[in-house]
């Protein structure tokens, strides 16, 4: 029982701390990395774990290759987005796609996906000035400007291996095959995608880019300055290279596309340097391995999750997912909770892949669906519309994207497992 409460207390306290800070700090948002750190101190205390459980806890972090190599990856892949941003890289494939999509509806569903491609924090802002601008062509309202921005940007967190999901669940399931849970998620990503048309850019009326049409220019120009982004992918798929190797070879490659001012180019790298987000990860890790010192949750929750029928998993997944991705804004707090006790069990590779993508998609939804998506807030200050109206949008995908996460965990289920 003593480890039950220390588990209760710690994100009773969890959410105290993340609602408190701003208040106490003048509006200041609370610096998550720190605080899901002393949510695992806390935990650990009230649990009665040893100082060296604690101490091990922090130090395999950092000496367990598959985590180590995504605080590695995070840092890269913020030093690419700086990149990519301060060198008006992205504004590049912007302009090149005015020239190559003739269609405006097409143009306002792209540019967030392209931007969606660095999983940067905050990175809807990127793309709010675009789709801000051609949703006015559209005629589109503030509240369904914002919701396009968000949509067709977050599909990306199930195709792309070095967004921080999929590395979360490579580094705690090391069994399990990155690749593979991507191209299972595509039937929930074409849900996303397409419930997003058919509710907010279907009825926009059809306009035309002018000069728009198949230029070779153009064509080449969207190639080579997306390149650093999708060379990833094939060094890393074709070429067998780590991933951390593979975008440290695209970093490099920005040099020969930045033109000739390279004076900026060392600062921009360590500008880009996002210690937000590993501290972050830091702290989502050491939670992750005290909640995996507790011998009886372990025990007790693990039988619950994996045991002979998956009624309790169906339902006990959710539940985590949502309460935690709501109430933090992050899909890692319910990831890190609910995978290690997966990881515990001795379960095949094909199992623990499907038990996986149950999790990663109510993670999900708990943090797209919550009032402190960053993403979120930021494209409605950015657009200018009320809090209320945009979730009146959201209420119209929730069913189906709820219906859907549930319907492909049992599909799985009966044909893969």
């Amino acid at each position: 029982m003593r480890q039950f409460a220390g588990v209760i207390i710690a994100f009773i306290l969890l959410l105290v701390m993340l609602k408190g800070y701003p208040k106490l700090f003048k509006g200041k948002k609370a610096p998550l990395g720190p605080v899901l750190f002393v949510t695992g101190l806390i935990i650990a205390l009230i649990s009665g774990l040893s100082m060296g459980t604690m101490v091990d806890s922090l130090v395999n972090i950092f000496t367990t290759f598959s985590t180590f190599q995504t605080l590695i990856v995070v840092v890269e892949i913020g030093i690419l987005g700086n990149i990519l941003k301060q060198y008006g890289i992205l504004e590049k494939i912007v302009h090149a796609l005015e020239k190559l999509v003739p269609s405006k509806k097409a143009l306002v569903m792209i540019m967030p996906g392209i931007m969606g491609l660095l999983p940067v924090p905050g990175g809807a802002f990127l793309s709010a000035p675009f789709v801000d601008s051609i949703g006015n062509d559209l005629k589109m309202s503030g509240d369904q400007k914002t919701a396009v921005n968000l949509y067709f940007r977050h599909f990306s967190m199930f195709v792309l291996p070095y967004n921080t999901t999929m590395l979360t669940i490579g580094s705690i399931l090391p069994a399990v095959n990155i690749y593979l849970v991507m191209g299972l998620c595509l039937p929930f990503v074409a849900v996303l995608l397409g419930g997003a048309y058919l509710f907010y850019v279907k009825a926009a009326p059809s306009v035309k880019v002018e000069g728009a049409g198949l230029s070779m220019g153009a064509l080449k120009d969207v190639l080579w300055y997306l390149s650093p982004i999708y060379m990833a992918l094939v060094f890393n798929t074709v070429f067998g290279l780590d991933m951390y190797v593979s975008i440290l070879i695209c970093i490099l490659l920005t040099f020969f596309m930045i033109g000739k001012d390279k004076s900026r180019y060392i600062a921009t790298i360590v500008k880009g340097f996002g210690l937000d987000t590993v501290l972050m990860l830091v702290g989502v890790y050491y939670m992750q391995n005290i909640v995996k010192s507790l011998d009886v949750v372990m025990a007790s929750v693990g039988s619950v999750l994996v045991g002979q029928s998956i009624i309790g998993f169906m339902v006990i997944v959710p539940l985590v997912g949502l309460a935690f991705g709501l109430s933090t804004g992050l899909s890692l707090v319910p990831m890190g909770i609910l995978l290690p006790f997966v990881a515990a069990m001795d379960l095949p590779a094909m199992t623990q892949t499907v038990y996986a993508i149950y999790i990663l998609l109510w993670s999900f939804l708990g943090y797209y669906f919550s009032p402190f998506h960053l993403c979120q807030l930021l494209s409605i200050k950015y657009m200018g519309c009320e809090t209320k109206s945009v979730y009146r949008q959201h209420v119209k995908m929730m069913p189906f994207l709820c219906i859907a996460s549930v319907v492909i965990f049992f599909v799985y289920n009966m044909v893969l497992l």
